[in-house]
């Protein structure tokens, strides 16, 4: 992951209420900056944190890192995993700081939406001035239900789509 601004990161934060007992994800392929923002965050406000390591050698850091308290865990996941989560559980909020290949993207975007509660957030983090990157993700997100996409323009290397998960719109 490229270098992140540390205000930016603060402000993108603001996404996530200020309640105890919030869920939050990340799907992370390396870099720490932002994962240790977040997870920092999330202890201070009581939230549950789970940081899904794509990449084997950030994981052993991760696991050092974010691991070491009972509001946080560090899971190895592959893009091609039937189901991104063991348990049923479903995440307020959840950010996507890894690079997801192409031939995945269009089955994550159906398999998130189960793990995202109604009302939660889903945030892309996705490589700057690629208008046809942005563009399929925009389509895949309205294919499988997600609303109220939008685009922010917040961080030197990366353009950020946010969508809404709702319950019952749609009509699939």
């Amino acid at each position: 992951m490229k270098k992140l601004e540390t205000q930016s990161i603060t402000q993108l934060l603001e996404i996530i209420p200020n309640h105890p007992g919030l869920r939050v994800s990340q799907f992370s392929d390396g870099g720490e900056e932002f994962s240790t923002i977040l997870s920092t965050l999330c202890l201070e406000r009581e939230h549950e944190y789970q940081l899904n390591v794509l990449d084997e050698s950030f994981l052993i850091k991760a696991k050092e890192l974010y691991g070491n308290n009972s509001l946080s865990t560090v899971k190895p996941i592959k893009w091609n995993q039937r189901r991104y989560s063991s348990l049923a559980k479903q995440y307020d909020v959840l950010f996507v700081t890894a690079t997801i290949p192409e031939e995945h993207r269009k089955f994550f975007a159906k398999s998130i939406h189960s793990h995202i509660k109604s009302a939660g957030h889903l945030v892309l983090f996705l490589e700057k001035n690629n208008q046809k990157n942005s563009d399929e993700w925009w389509s895949f997100l309205e294919e499988y239900l997600f609303v109220a996409i939008s685009s922010l323009d917040i961080f030197k290397n990366y353009d950020i789509l946010i969508a809404k998960k709702m319950h019952g719109w749609g009509g699939k």
